[in-house]
């Protein structure tokens, strides 16, 4: 197969073009140090994109009270304890997405 000329590539086939030769010139080290920081890049974009598009799902938080009420040995006291911590987790879990 002939070899292209230079003269007659696109602007994107330069670029390309630039990249590749580049990471020819590069030494070992360089290049795994260049593939790694990719895979983290690409890593944490999908992470980013991946958390973006989760659902949280709606809790219920009376219909778990009336459940826990339900139970033998848990007073009102209790479950006024309990309420408050489910609040707060489930507040604290909307914060980190």
């Amino acid at each position: 197969m002939a070899k292209k000329r230079s003269c007659r590539r696109t602007t994107d086939e330069n670029i390309i073009h630039d990249k590749a030769v580049k990471m020819r010139k590069m030494t070992d080290e360089q290049l795994v140090h260049y593939v790694e920081d990719r895979v983290e890049k690409a890593r944490s974009e999908g992470f980013n994109q991946g958390k973006k598009k989760a659902v949280l799902p709606k809790i219920d938080i009376n219909s778990i009270m009336k459940e826990i009420a339900a139970t033998k040995g848990i007073g009102e006291a209790k479950l006024g304890k309990i309420e408050t911590i489910l609040e707060r987790r489930l507040k604290a879990e909307e914060r980190s997405f």
